[in-house]
């Protein structure tokens, strides 16, 4: 019995980050690796091929900001995105790839997408707009990227047409 509480006790203990080696009580716990854990922070910026489990209570769960976490979850999703788009393995391992696939499956086929109603593509849609903004490939892998980049090409004219004509002397 003791010898139990012990050995459970093992997982709440320190442990160190297989990638940026600092010490963290909450961590990600690789299950096909020999003793390869992630921090909180590398697990939301590092991409590792094999399934992770959460250890820990969560006291030392994000040294960031809320805001800077939901950046990292955010760009996370977009290169399983990414991952998702060019992998051709149907038992691929890594993590999201096949629930991603699932979504982007969805979104093509949803009929209430149109009018605002399917939450799952509201948030896939989101997802692409955020990566629209920012993204330089040409041509690019994410769905509806290239859409989304001329339209914000188009507001962005829109606007400093606007602008512009506002500000232009009367004749």
């Amino acid at each position: 019995m003791a010898g139990e509480l012990h050995g459970q006790g093992q997982d709440l203990g320190v442990h160190t980050c297989g990638e940026c080696q600092q010490q963290v009580e909450t961590h990600w716990h690789c299950t096909e690796c020999e003793a390869y854990d992630l921090c909180v922070h590398c697990y939301l910026t590092k991409d590792h091929p094999h399934e992770m489990v959460k250890v820990g209570l969560g006291l030392d769960e994000c040294p960031m900001s809320v805001r800077e976490c939901r950046r990292l979850a955010i760009r996370r999703c977009i290169q399983s995105l990414k991952h998702a788009r060019q992998c051709r393995n149907a038992a691929c391992s890594q993590k999201d790839c096949q629930k991603m696939k699932r979504v982007v499956l969805h979104t093509r086929s949803c009929q209430r997408k149109t009018n605002g109603g399917c939450p799952v593509c509201k948030q896939f849609i989101a997802l692409c707009c955020h990566h629209a903004k920012y993204c330089q490939e040409n041509p690019c892998i994410v769905p509806l990227c290239l859409n989304i980049k001329q339209k914000l090409r188009q507001r962005r004219l829109q606007l400093r047409q606007q602008r512009f004509g506002n500000h232009l002397p009367q004749g």
